[in-house]
């Protein structure tokens, strides 16, 4: 368990990062990208993000990531660049606490 600001949520499982690092993949490949690309890295965030809200169904997801709105010009270059804005098309609000 990882607990943080008062925030308790289960630590992802195997099959859980199995399951995200294929539907990333998909993607990636779909966008003809890189898996370590900042669109990667930010829709890996993204994908974390949909999952600790609970959505849990890999078609669900791959639907979720199709419609997001990556605007290329504001993705930090580098792997190291500070953390990127939250996406501009909110496809799931959730809110812990």
């Amino acid at each position: 368990m990882i607990h943080h600001s008062g925030i308790t949520k289960p630590g992802l499982q195997p099959d859980d990062v199995a399951m995200l690092t294929a539907v990333l993949r998909a993607w990636c490949q779909e966008k003809s990208c890189g898996i370590a690309s900042p669109q990667a890295q930010h829709v890996a965030r993204e994908l974390v993000s949909w999952f600790e809200c609970g959505i849990r169904d890999k078609h669900r997801l791959t639907g979720l990531m199709r419609h997001m709105h990556l605007d290329l010009k504001t993705l930090p270059a580098a792997a190291n660049a500070p953390p990127l804005p939250a996406p501009q098309a909110k496809a799931v609000a959730c809110h812990h606490g």
